[in-house]
């Protein structure tokens, strides 16, 4: 799959639920793991997966970064680093 700067896209992750409105969500990639909490409008749930809303901020060889609005635990400003090979089976556009 094609990514670019500014894309709008679905990233498949864990999601529990949080504290009021907020989702806790786990994405595990071959980088590592993101994790942290989301508004609950930016899950989409299909049958046992669940996907978290996010904006390409940058491409860049073999790595796309992707920001994800929340709090999170592991990443500064929700930025993960996820390796092209593993977004293309487990991101898509938006």
């Amino acid at each position: 799959m094609t990514f670019k700067k500014g894309d709008i896209v679905k990233i498949k992750c864990e999601a529990q639920p949080g504290p009021f409105d907020d989702v806790a969500v786990t994405i595990s990639s071959d980088a590592g793991i993101v994790s942290g909490f989301v508004k609950q409008n930016l899950i989409e749930r299909r049958g046992n997966n669940a996907f978290v809303l996010g904006k390409v901020v940058k491409v860049e060889g073999g790595t796309i970064e992707v920001q994800i609005p929340g709090s999170f635990f592991t990443s500064a400003l929700g930025i993960a680093s996820l390796p092209r090979a593993w977004a293309d089976s487990n991101m898509e556009h938006a």
